[in-house]
């Protein structure tokens, strides 16, 4: 992956102008922040950039490819969302090896890199149980692994951490830095992204 670019990109709801002519260009390996008051129009722009809110003008481009007219699914992207977005039917096992199974990873495969996924959340032991026998901040965890199995070019979060206490929430942080120069395979990953 290389640079994020954002070219006057905006969004309306209805009478609300959600994003209005928003331009930036992120480097290559940088973190990116969004800071602002809740309603400035954050998270819509990170889900114009993964590709759950189309936007309506301007473009966003991942190096000279533009990915703004490409659905969601083919964008190589992973969101964490603030509300954790947990499918309640599926065991954590099942959550964090969704994305695999949708990419049609070879099943031999999967098992080994939900295994440390989980480890990365600290969550080993944790994959047999169901979303409702989780605390908040396991299931916030349970999100995180979800888009760290995928092995994404770009990491989008919105307020991941929000619901950790506080030695966890350095922690995981901390790992997802190190996720942005690493791969779970610990082969070479290229570049990575987290906005």
């Amino acid at each position: 992956m290389t640079t994020i670019r954002l070219d006057s990109v905006s969004r309306t709801f209805g009478a609300v102008r959600a994003v209005d002519d928003f331009s930036a260009t992120i480097e290559e390996g940088k973190l990116f922040t969004l800071l602002g008051p809740s309603g400035c129009g954050k998270t819509t722009l990170l889900r114009m950039i993964a590709g759950f809110t189309e936007v309506e003008a301007g473009s966003i481009w991942f190096g000279d490819r533009r990915i703004d007219t490409l659905p969601a699914h083919r964008r190589n992207t992973g969101m964490v969302f603030q509300n954790y977005a947990i499918f309640p039917n599926l065991t954590v096992e099942g959550n964090v090896a969704y994305g695999l199974r949708a990419r049609k990873i070879k099943p031999a495969e999967i098992p080994g890199r939900v295994e440390k996924a989980l480890e990365r959340v600290r969550l080993v032991g944790y994959g047999a149980r169901w979303p409702h026998q989780l605390s908040g901040g396991q299931l916030q965890r349970v999100a995180i692994a979800r888009v760290l199995v995928i092995q994404p070019s770009v990491l989008l979060f919105d307020e991941p951490l929000s619901n950790l206490d506080a030695q966890l929430r350095v922690q995981v942080g901390q790992r997802l830095i190190e996720q942005q120069h690493c791969r779970f395979d610990d082969e070479d990953a290229g570049d990575r992204h987290a906005l």
